[in-house]
């Protein structure tokens, strides 16, 4: 009897310990689930995108003549106001000679704008690219013609350091001369809300950030 007692008493005591074990992993799992909850409506909102974007895109930094000079020439990956502004800045401090790239004629539509709205002269044209490796790939061989080893390069903030490596990977010495800033944008309460803006914000921050990867990944062989 005594040993009946105290089997059952084992009993109690392993079952109390187990339902224990399932109550703490249940509250783990709960746990789990609302840091994820909290992390997905966070960045849905603008708030949480520009901080994703903030860890991608390099400081703001304004190319000077005497930088400039460092280079020979001015490469501008798609277009946009804001970029063709700044090409038309640095080809009036620099003199440098214009190449445009882009398939799906976005280099000759960049070459018509610089030309027509800027009075910049686009010196070459890469047109067959798809995509920024091929950005680089292309433009390098144009690059490699013209005996041009270092230029400054156009691009949008938040694809610069993809950009930059993609064409460093090619032989070229990059000046990085970013455009649309969007990291240190003035938020307001609503921004910590989930909103399209934020998701739109987030997905392109996403991208560049697995593209990054994706891209050194390959580059290492896994």
């Amino acid at each position: 009897m005594l040993i009946g007692i105290a089997g059952f008493l084992l009993f109690l005591i392993t079952a109390k310990g187990a339902l224990a074990e399932m109550n703490c992993l249940g509250h783990f799992k709960i746990s789990i689930a609302l840091v994820l909850l909290a992390g997905f409506v966070f960045f849905s909102s603008k708030a949480g995108g520009l901080l994703l974007i903030a860890s991608i895109e390099p400081p703001a930094t304004s190319i000077s003549a005497p930088i400039g000079k460092r280079a020979q020439a001015i490469v501008v990956l798609t277009g946009g106001d804001l970029k063709n502004q700044e090409v038309a800045r640095l080809y009036i401090a620099t003199g440098l000679p214009v190449l445009a790239s882009g398939g799906d004629r976005e280099a000759a539509v960049i070459k018509k704008q610089l030309e027509r709205d800027f009075h910049v002269p686009v010196r070459w044209t890469e047109e067959n690219s798809l995509n920024t490796e091929q950005n680089a790939l292309f433009t390098a061989k144009i690059l490699a013609r013209e005996n041009i080893r270092t230029i400054i390069l156009v691009t949008h903030a938040l694809h610069m350091r993809r950009a930059q490596r993609m064409f460093e990977d090619r032989g070229i010495e990059v000046v990085a001369a970013s455009t649309d800033f969007s990291a240190h944008a003035p938020l307001e309460w609503r921004d910590f809300l989930p909103s399209a803006e934020g998701r739109k914000s987030a997905k392109s921050a996403l991208h560049e950030i697995f593209g990054l990867v994706w891209y050194r990944m390959r580059q290492i062989g896994i």
